[in-house]
């Protein structure tokens, strides 16, 4: 016996519930607080490429810098949130 496909019933997001919520809200609070930590220069890269969806040649067209400049920091941004947001989450369950 098989149920076919319904977009309505099985393509939906439920969301998880209250819990869902505050955890999704908790991360998007703990991403804005690392974010903001972030130099300007590293801030405008990634901003541009994860939430804007710039390519490499477009950042490094609207920043005014080298492509290998975005990429270097686009890795620096990127390792720097990584680091924040351990230690942030280390905290959280310490406490």
């Amino acid at each position: 016996m098989t149920v076919p496909f319904d977009e309505d019933v099985h393509g939906r997001d439920i969301g998880g519930g209250p819990e869902a919520d505050v955890l999704r809200s908790a991360n998007a609070e703990s991403l804005q607080d690392a974010l903001e930590r972030l130099p300007i220069g590293l801030r405008e890269t990634i901003v541009l490429r994860e939430l804007e969806g710039l390519s490499y040649a477009e950042i490094a067209a609207v920043a005014d810098i080298p492509v290998g400049t975005v990429m270097s920091r686009l890795s620096r941004s990127r390792k720097r949130l990584r680091e924040f947001l351990s230690a942030r989450a280390g905290q959280e369950i310490s406490s």
